[in-house]
């Protein structure tokens, strides 16, 4: 008989290095967020995410709130560990993650902003950059909403959402899906429910 040594991540799957020399860069900056009902939470998949139809239906049923053109940063996460046991000095439980969603429509948003904030759990935190969506993969562990105003009377008063989540081992990284041209055009442009004749 083999002893076999367990440990809690996958064991001997390593995919390859993508290294593509004339490949594109990503371009940063967090330009649109969406808020997911945790409900869809296993319908969070790449064959959804790039199907219009899925967002429609989902929008239309109140399930995902997008926030279109923002501006903001993602901290791409920091460990949290545990002290750990035996030869290991601390034991990685997860990431902890944070964003920062600069909403420029101020006017008309405080109940929706309200809303969020007294829900936050039963929310998953996605965002777009240049040509992907991150989503993260449960709801989310922290949200506060601010509007700060700055003394300068040319200065813009934003709707300022700082979001905080939790991935636990083995699955720490936000997942990454490319964004279908259709699909991206819901996180640059408002939108609005048109009731049919």
């Amino acid at each position: 008989m083999a002893i076999v040594y367990k440990n809690c991540t996958e064991d001997g799957v390593f995919p390859g290095y993508a290294c593509d020399p004339c490949g594109e860069t990503e371009g940063g900056r967090v330009r649109g967020a969406v808020y997911f009902h945790k409900s869809l939470k296993s319908a969070l998949t790449n064959a959804n995410l790039s199907l219009l139809t899925w967002w429609d239906t989902q929008i239309a049923a109140g399930k995902v709130k997008i926030i279109p053109s923002t501006r903001g940063t993602y901290d791409g996460g920091t460990k949290n560990t545990v002290t750990g046991f035996g030869d290991d000095q601390e034991k990685i439980t997860g990431k902890t993650y944070v964003a920062v969603v600069n909403d420029p429509r101020h006017a008309g948003n405080l109940a929706f902003y309200q809303a969020l904030e007294n829900n936050y759990k039963d929310y998953i935190f996605g965002f777009r950059t240049e040509k992907e969506l991150r989503v993260a993969n449960d709801v989310m562990t922290g949200l506060e909403v601010k509007d700060p105003v700055e003394e300068d009377a040319n200065s813009v008063v934003l709707w300022q959402a700082n979001v905080t989540w939790i991935q636990k081992i083995p699955n720490t990284m936000v997942s990454v899906h490319i964004l279908t041209d259709e699909v991206k055009e819901l996180f640059s442009n408002c939108i609005d429910e048109e009731e049919a004749d």
